[in-house]
């Protein structure tokens, strides 16, 4: 939940709602990943942001600080 918080604190066209919250949580527990790291997040991305201008913007720092921030 902290690693949503902190996209949501980015300017994205479309911040994760609730909704693709728990669709990002259930793809998660598909692929058995327990703990975020940058790889699992790179994998499933797609399903927190839904344009592509958002998924651009999350660059390995960005990727990299949202998940220090989170821990």
């Amino acid at each position: 939940m902290a690693f949503v918080h902190e996209l949501r604190t980015m300017d994205l066209f479309k911040a994760p709602g609730v909704t693709e919250t728990i669709d990002w949580c259930r793809a998660l527990a598909a692929l058995s990943v327990s703990e975020l790291d940058s790889q699992s997040v790179q994998d499933t991305l797609g399903v927190l942001l839904k344009y592509q201008d958002d998924l651009a913007r999350m660059d390995a720092d960005a990727l990299a600080r949202c998940l220090s921030a989170s821990a």
